[in-house]
């Protein structure tokens, strides 16, 4: 008989590296790949994994986070007493009174869910990154070690590993030690190039969680975290193992299983501009495991006039090359190129959008030029306006970060923000 699973994931992080794009809404709120939310990714491997018990620890500027999750995740799921997905916002639930301390505390604080449901096994995700898992293939894996926890992890060059938490295993994947942000990364069995970065996802044993979870709480030199104390403590029990990310299969996917880490701004700008190649990393098409999301009634894209020479004597043709553009988006004589669109986004006349990302309802005036720009919901674009084509303009109005130093090209970010100051990040960075 298949074990029971409840799924929590974490989604209270703060996302001060996505600010502006976080001034007002949770990282994992964040828009993605036309008509996603970052969310979504986790929520759906979790459903398509056959997992349908899931609560959804918020803290942090939750209010656009909880409202999608009632109104596009409950209103869609089956209902019954095992099935849904709710948002659990932090509580203080303790003597003291305090926020989450760490994601260890995140789970003690809400012991009671785990207790009333009393599953057999609890999948700890984070809720922040973009990727496809079959959480089940990882829970097998789990039983089949007879672990207490198996912790998912991703194979990296080992360059790239002096940048992240390493996970030492022996031959058999038991993990034996932890390195962070190592210089020298001790790399896996069997493959000097490679080496293992946690991926912050956990399958625990329930009861054994539990324990864990009361002993931490009372320890008061503890960080009452998982990756800084919990783990690095049951490496003698020989009853920790890695589960290798690279092994998890997907029906319809190609090629190696996909992880980004949206964290920052060029991160998260990337991952969304490869979705407009031919054959993307991210395959949003695989119909076998699909990205679930909030779906609103909007009509289709359109894209009107076709005229070589139009009444400001330039070409006004509605038209997108290389690009995605979702539904509701209207191109009136405005040109779209390497670009994202994402729901019921307007371009108008003579306006030109080059290699950037517009989240719902922006609104483009005339005789616009906008390159290798962010500009989130609700913007108002007048015409005539510039950006992308000079760094110190931009910066006058906008967030800019560098997207290539050598190049000397930046990434402008339009947003509702009234002031640079917050989480003492430097307007230009």
């Amino acid at each position: 008989m298949r074990k029971s699973i409840l799924g929590m994931i974490l989604a209270g992080g703060e996302g001060t590296r996505l600010y502006p794009l976080t001034e007002q809404r949770a990282k994992p709120a964040v828009p993605f790949g036309g008509k996603f939310r970052i969310i979504d990714f986790v929520l759906s491997n979790f459903i398509n994994s056959g997992i349908e018990s899931i609560f959804v620890l918020t803290q942090f500027k939750s209010q656009s986070l909880t409202e999608h999750i009632i109104n596009g995740w409950n209103s869609s799921s089956v209902h019954g007493k095992s099935q849904f997905v709710i948002p659990v916002p932090a509580q203080m639930q303790t003597d003291d009174r305090h926020w989450y301390s760490g994601t260890a505390d995140a789970i003690y604080q809400n012991i009671h869910l785990i207790e009333d449901f009393n599953p057999d096994l609890v999948a700890i995700f984070g809720g922040d990154h973009i990727y496809r898992m079959d959480i089940s293939q990882m829970a097998k894996y789990h039983e089949s070690k007879n672990a207490i926890v198996s912790v998912a992890a991703l194979p990296v060059p080992v360059e790239e590993a002096k940048e992240f938490g390493v996970i030492q295993v022996d031959e058999e994947w038991r993990i034996i030690g932890f390195q962070e942000k190592p210089d020298n990364p001790i790399t896996i069995p069997g493959d000097d190039t490679k080496a293992l970065v946690s991926m912050g996802n956990y399958v625990f044993n329930s009861g054994d969680l539990i324990t864990l979870l009361n002993e931490d709480a009372e320890n008061k030199d503890s960080k009452h975290d998982f990756g800084k104390n919990i783990l690095p403590s049951l490496v003698d029990t020989k009853r920790l193992f890695a589960y290798n990310f690279h092994n998890n299969e997907i029906s319809g996917q190609k090629g190696e299983p996909y992880w980004k880490d949206v964290g920052g701004l060029k991160a998260y700008f990337e991952a969304n501009m490869d979705l407009r190649k031919t054959s993307p990393h991210l395959d949003l098409y695989n119909s076998k495991w699909p990205i679930y999301n909030y779906n609103t009634s909007l009509p289709p894209a359109k894209f009107v006039h076709n005229e070589e020479l139009g009444a400001e004597g330039a070409p006004r043709v509605g038209k997108a090359i290389n690009s995605v553009v979702c539904d509701g988006c209207i191109l009136s004589g405005g040109t779209v190129i390497d670009s994202l669109l994402f729901n019921s986004v307007k371009v108008h006349s003579y306006s030109t959008v080059k290699n950037s990302i517009l989240i719902d309802n922006v609104n483009i005036g005339e005789n616009c030029k906008i390159m290798n720009a962010i500009i989130d919901k609700h913007n108002n674009i007048p015409k005539n306006t510039k950006i992308g084509y000079d760094r110190k303009e931009d910066e006058k109005r906008y967030f800019v970060v560098d997207l290539d130093k050598e190049k000397g090209t930046w990434l402008t970010v339009v947003s509702k923000v009234k002031s640079f100051t917050k989480f003492n990040l430097p307007k230009t960075m």
